[in-house]
């Protein structure tokens, strides 16, 4: 049997599930995660070759069509998993969605610009710039008190 992972590298579970012959693959149907805890690494890919992402290094992730991007001070990873899901694993105290296609690390953004139309341009700690769009505007003011 084979499963996709999505466990921290160090998890004693993987020597578990591989004594019982069960195989990670990453394009299994199912995955398998601990229930009720946070993720500390994620899966992503430079070029086929496949890392773990420590998620502390995460400046923000972004959905382009069905790619997700994660991205980090220094590089870039695609990932398989769907953005609506990484919401869901990732710490909700560090990381916060702030537009349909993009999940920013909260400890990453360096300053908040307001802008027009009830929005903020976020200037994050690698250099870019994101935006907090309408739908997300008031949950994001909320979140940061202002």
């Amino acid at each position: 049997m084979k499963l996709k992972y999505l466990l921290d590298p160090d998890d004693p579970i993987r020597s578990q599930l591989a004594s019982l012959g069960i195989e990670e693959d990453g394009n299994a149907e199912y995955q398998i995660t601990r229930r009720n805890t946070g993720v500390n690494y994620i899966q992503g890919k430079i070029r086929e070759q496949q890392f773990y992402v420590d998620v502390k290094d995460i400046v923000f992730i972004e959905s382009l069509g069905h790619d997700v991007v994660i991205y980090t001070k220094g590089d870039s990873y695609n990932s398989r998993e769907r953005l609506r899901y990484l919401e869901t694993v990732l710490d909700g105290d560090v990381f916060l969605r702030i537009s349909n296609s993009t999940i920013v690390n909260r400890k990453q953004i360096k300053r908040i610009e307001a802008s027009v139309f009830q929005k903020f341009t976020l200037h994050m700690s690698d250099g870019s710039k994101t935006e907090v769009t309408r739908s997300y505007y008031y949950h994001f003011k909320e979140v940061f008190g202002i």
